[in-house]
């Protein structure tokens, strides 16, 4: 982190914008890592100054402030920002469904996470484990319960586990 913020200190006028933008979007991971996310956000803003089309900023920027509920319009523009510019990507797509979870559109939230689902070779135990949240409050238990479970094997598979998701499933049965 260090070397990060020595090289924020350096940016100036003169400064590559695609690498100052790299560079404090990166620091804003490094931030959020550590907890601090009043950082984190004021160096994601710093990023979308040099580039506002930074992709991974926009897309970790909203995903960040959907976990916290925080200025989730916010979030839900630049999220959207992301998936008009990569429209298959299905981590963009799964932020952006996760932004409309949190804000309570839970039916367009459907639409877009099904997409992340199909089109990623491999999807992951997060894109099952929001899948299941969101059919969760779509009323459907069953196919919520299924998407947990997938979410589970995966998480088994690679030898970790979810409390919080095997508490879900337990309350399910």
């Amino acid at each position: 982190m260090d070397v990060f913020q020595k090289g924020a200190r350096q940016v100036g006028p003169q400064s590559d914008k695609d690498l100052a933008s790299d560079l404090y979007s990166m620091l804003g991971d490094l931030y959020h890592m550590q907890k601090m996310d009043a950082k984190a956000y004021a160096a994601y803003d710093s990023a979308l100054v040099y580039k506002p089309d930074n992709i991974g900023a926009l897309n970790n920027y909203a995903y960040y402030l959907s976990l916290e509920r925080k200025n989730l319009d916010k979030a839900e523009e630049m999220s959207y920002r992301t998936i008009r510019m990569e429209p298959e990507n299905n981590v963009y797509l799964d932020t952006y469904a996760w932004v409309l979870y949190k804000l309570g559109r839970y039916d367009e939230a459907l639409s877009y996470i099904e997409q992340a689902i199909a089109t990623d070779p491999e999807p992951s135990d997060v894109l099952y484990e929001h899948a299941g949240d969101i059919l969760l409050q779509l009323g459907d238990k069953a196919k919520a319960r299924h998407y947990w479970s997938e979410a589970l094997g995966l998480q088994r598979q690679a030898g970790t586990t979810d409390k919080q998701l095997e508490k879900k499933l337990k309350q399910l049965k």
